[in-house]
């Protein structure tokens, strides 16, 4: 048992590897010369292009009608992989920018850098130990759309049952369509799945979003180089940059917390789009349109992801755009350089391509009036009306925050007085900055912001805390910069008006960073987990595979329903993924206060478990079809041993299965 064990999760790391690193790996050598990227960028850059090509494969495969079995997407992720083989060997024009230059670092400097990432694995890790086990109520959400895809081997129809009350009759819905989820989000773990048969109800999917948090990081890591790359003291703002987005405040925010809760649609997000920002700052500063190709495929990928990271792109890629024509100078002549690349022979087509799969080929769930209307506007809840100054601090680390805006304005300074010629007189390679770079980095630091603290100015009706934590990683970079270039800007100041002591610039330097290690690690120490509930959820897991084989036909058969309790089974919403049915089942008892909070709400799944004697719960039993319940034996197993309408057919140490006579 040991020995196959061990054998199949050899299979799983070698099969999890290979998709998450060769597509993106070969797309790299496919379309660009061997030196236009570094090697450490290569290895970055690897896996948001393996997660786009294979996310973007599979929904074609799908779309023309083709069954998404192992062998189908083992038969078109050859055919993609061979045809990028086969590009490897085009002849491709030498290049005169050899980004290597960039990434060559001293030796002390690649030692701390790697002791950076070893911290970061570790600090992650060590939450997630007590954190990775499938508990996470949105993982499992998102591990019924898998289980759904793999056990039907098709993308879904988002929709799901509800219970609807009209004219006093309670009834169940038609599957209606839902805006909650895309197919981006389930596709990789599908297809991960279907290659490695491994069981949904694992830590798999908590795996793959920690390495996909982890190369976020590393992905911040190689922007912000590049960002930096015509800057003397670029090497030094990358390292700082790391150190912002890695061991510091590691767990809360955008890191280790969003794996453990399964918050697939953000931890994916955050790595798209430092991704195409990356690709658009290279393209726009080596002027190849090449580079514009992974920047639109990659914005498409992330439509099929994540309606709220697309949603925010566009935000952050409208402010970039007039951050770049408020600051340029150069006239015309600076938008010229812009529309060439765009007019390119093969990018008007690519983009034709793409709007016509968005709209027609297979539209996201979320393009529609309802779902749109509801984005955009003036707020109309009070968690939408924005996050005070203090509590950005509170969930972004306070010297982060800061510091990020202190580089935020500094760089914004900058900028303004390059614009009118004022550092003419300056050398290039103090420049913090080029106009691309500027642009990006203030377009996605100021539309973060601004969505997070006036939403009303911007007409964004969603959740501000949802958007605030996107802030955290060009925050870091610009505490990055404003660490390193102000710092290296007041020990170069010989004017005697403003001269400040050496000794007094290097002790500020060095307390401010010892305030942000003891904040970051404070923040890391207090987010830590305590020991996860793993026996509870072994006992829902139980009941779940227990119920399933004894009434998962009958379910199909959508007269046979299931009700639960979520407010007192640990892992409840992931008894959904042993049905794989509708999204609805079993049918749940949500939080008591939601009831008291939403008098429309209906009340049925409420009677059904608190008194399932009353003649309300009897009426919704009969009328929607409910025949078993599972519930905690403590909390509310009485209520249905003291009925005759009740028999118990299985109890574990924690739940017990009822079916109603």
């Amino acid at each position: 048992m040991i020995g196959i064990f061990f054998n199949e999760q050899i299979i799983f790391i070698a099969i999890t590897s290979f998709l998450l690193f060769m597509p993106g790996w070969l797309f790299l050598l496919a379309f660009f010369h061997r030196k236009q990227f570094a090697p450490l960028e290569k290895f970055v850059l690897a896996v948001p292009m393996s997660f786009v090509i294979t996310t973007l494969a599979i929904i074609i495969t799908n779309a023309c009608g083709f069954a998404l079995t192992q062998t189908t997407l083992i038969s078109v992720l050859g055919v993609v992989l061979a045809l990028l083989c086969f590009g490897i060997f085009r002849k491709k024009k030498e290049l005169k920018h050899n980004t290597n230059q960039i990434f060559t670092f001293t030796k002390k400097q690649a030692i701390l850098i790697t002791i950076l990432i070893v911290f970061t694995i570790v600090i992650k890790g060590t939450f997630l130990i007590n954190a990775i086990f499938p508990t996470a109520t949105d993982l499992g959400h998102h591990m019924f759309w898998v289980e759904k895809i793999t056990k039907e081997q098709s993308l879904p129809e988002y929709k799901k049952t509800e219970i609807l009350v009209k004219n006093d009759e309670i009834f169940l819905s038609k599957p209606k369509p839902i805006a909650d989820f895309i197919v981006g989000e389930h596709v990789i773990f599908a297809t991960i799945k279907t290659f490695t048969g491994q069981t949904t109800v694992s830590i798999f999917p908590s795996l793959i979003l920690f390495i996909i948090n982890i190369f976020t990081v590393l992905m911040i890591f190689i922007l912000t180089r590049q960002l930096t790359s015509t800057y003397t003291h670029g090497d030094i703002v990358s390292i700082f940059s790391l150190l912002f987005t890695g061991p510091l405040w590691a767990i809360s925010g955008a890191g280790a917390k969003f794996v453990s809760g399964g918050v697939i649609g953000n931890i994916i997000g955050n790595l798209l789009i430092p991704t195409i920002i990356y690709f658009l700052y290279r393209a726009f500063c080596e002027k190849k349109p090449t580079l514009l190709i992974p920047a639109i495929i990659t914005a498409t990928a992330l439509a099929y992801t994540h309606h709220l990271s697309t949603f925010i792109f566009g935000y952050i890629f409208i402010f970039s755009i007039i951050t770049f024509i408020i600051f340029q100078r150069k006239g015309l002549r600076g938008y010229k350089n812009i529309f060439l690349l765009i007019k390119n022979y093969y990018i008007i087509p690519l983009l034709i391509i793409v709007i016509a799969s968005l709209f027609f080929l297979h539209p996201p769930s979320y393009l529609n009036g309802e779902t749109v209307s509801s984005s955009v506007g003036a707020p109309s809840k009070s968690t939408r009306t924005g996050i005070h100054f203090n509590q950005m601090m509170y969930m972004l680390g306070e010297t982060r925050f800061i510091l990020g805006l202190i580089g935020f304005f500094a760089v914004t300074g900058f900028m303004s007085l390059w614009r009118y010629g004022k550092l003419d007189h300056i050398d290039k390679k103090h420049y913090p900055v080029n106009i691309y770079a500027g642009s990006l980095i203030l377009g996605w630091c100021g539309a973060l912001l601004g969505m997070s603290m006036f939403p009303h100015i911007l007409q964004v009706n969603i959740i501000s805390s949802r958007i605030a934590t996107y802030s955290a990683f060009p925050l870091a970079i610009l505490s990055a910069f404003s660490l390193v270039w102000l710092g290296t800007t007041l020990l170069r100041n010989k004017d005697k008006r403003f001269f400040i002591p050496q000794g007094i610039i290097l002790t500020f330097f060095f307390i401010t960073l010892t305030y942000a290690f003891a904040t970051g690690m404070r923040d890391n120490s207090t987010s830590m987990n305590d020991m996860p509930k793993t026996n509870s959820a072994l006992q829902t897991f139980h009941a779940g595979h227990y119920a399933n084989k004894a009434f998962g036909k009958n379910a199909e058969n959508n007269d046979y329903w299931m009700i639960k309790d979520h407010n007192y089974i640990t892992a409840d919403t992931w008894l959904k993924v042993f049905f794989a049915h509708d999204y609805s089942y079993p049918l749940s008892r949500s939080y008591f206060k939601r009831y008291e909070t939403n008098p429309n709400r209906e009340r049925c799944t409420l009677h059904m478990i608190s008194s399932p004697e009353s003649p309300e719960a009897q009426s919704c039993f009969t009328n929607l079809s409910t025949k078993i319940i599972l519930v905690n034996t403590e909390q509310d197993a009485s209520q249905f041993l003291h009925s005759e309408n009740f028999y118990r057919i299985y109890q574990n140490n924690e739940l017990s299965l009822f079916v109603r006579k």
